[in-house]
């Protein structure tokens, strides 16, 4: 279980990052939330909800520092509990070969570098038993064609949360989690290229109906990171939505839940 303390979410103004914020806050838990445009994040929310909106580009190493000297002085010392790296971009797509140094410096700062620096900055306000939650995907795994922006940053993300893994134990718990296909603005970014310059655009918009909803998304994010122990959290193997022995320790009862497997 999570100990007492602050969660910070990045990737927090939409997707799984905004949905998770919500279901922490409901919880009880105060946020700090960083978002590239963070007047986006929470939306909607009460004033006297404890959420600190950070407006940070992760995107670049004046970004990620800004960030963390925001953080910093949010949480004034206090204990962080967690850290969810939510933050995520699949665009541009198209040939690896095609894309600029800077857009591919952007991506693994956002995707790599960023959960690096921001682990490193907040592990000494993390007490024990604290949890660090990468959101990975099975390009972490795989590569796929018109991707290979996307494919090589959450490659290195995965390396990423493995050294953090080996360097925080036992104190703090280092773990992946992959959410599936999840209906997103970033599914809407697959779908949109003409096929003639991303092939694969065909496949996401046949593939719509087998989307994984955000808010089911999000209470799997939250599930795996408040109510596991801390073994469970951190066993070494990734958090994976499709398992079918996960979701019956997760799921409401009686829910049905037909996505299946990725190949």
């Amino acid at each position: 279980m999570l100990p007492p303390g602050i969660v910070v979410v990045t990737g927090a103004s939409s997707g799984i990052g905004r949905e998770l914020v919500t279901l922490l806050l409901d919880s009880g838990r105060e946020v700090v939330g960083l978002a590239r445009r963070a007047d986006t994040a929470g939306q909607g929310d009460p004033p006297d909800v404890p959420y600190a909106r950070i407006s940070a580009d992760l995107s670049s190493a004046d970004g990620i520092a800004h960030g963390l000297e925001h953080i910093h002085r949010v949480v004034a010392g206090r204990p962080v509990a967690a850290l969810v790296n939510s933050a995520g971009a699949v665009t541009p797509v198209g040939a690896l070969a095609r894309q600029s140094s800077e857009t591919i410096l952007g991506a693994l700062c956002l995707m790599a570098v960023a959960p690096a620096r921001l682990a490193a900055g907040v592990a000494e306000l993390m007490p024990e038993g604290a949890r660090i939650l990468n959101l990975s995907t099975r390009s972490a795994q795989e590569t796929f064609p018109g991707l290979g922006l996307y494919c090589m940053s959450k490659h290195a993300l995965r390396s990423v949360t493995r050294s953090l893994q080996v360097e925080l134990a036992p104190r703090i718990a280092v773990t992946e989690l992959i959410p599936g296909e999840v209906d997103t603005a970033m599914q809407a970014d697959l779908r949109g290229p003409e096929p003639a310059s991303f092939a694969m655009a065909e496949f996401f918009r046949d593939n719509r109906t087998n989307l994984i909803p955000v808010a089911l998304a999000a209470h799997f994010c939250h599930w795996v990171l408040t109510q596991t122990s801390q073994q469970q959290f951190a066993d070494g193997t990734p958090w994976y939505i499709y398992d079918q022995q996960t979701q019956r320790q997760w799921l409401p009862p009686g829910t049905a839940f037909h996505y299946p497997a990725p190949d």
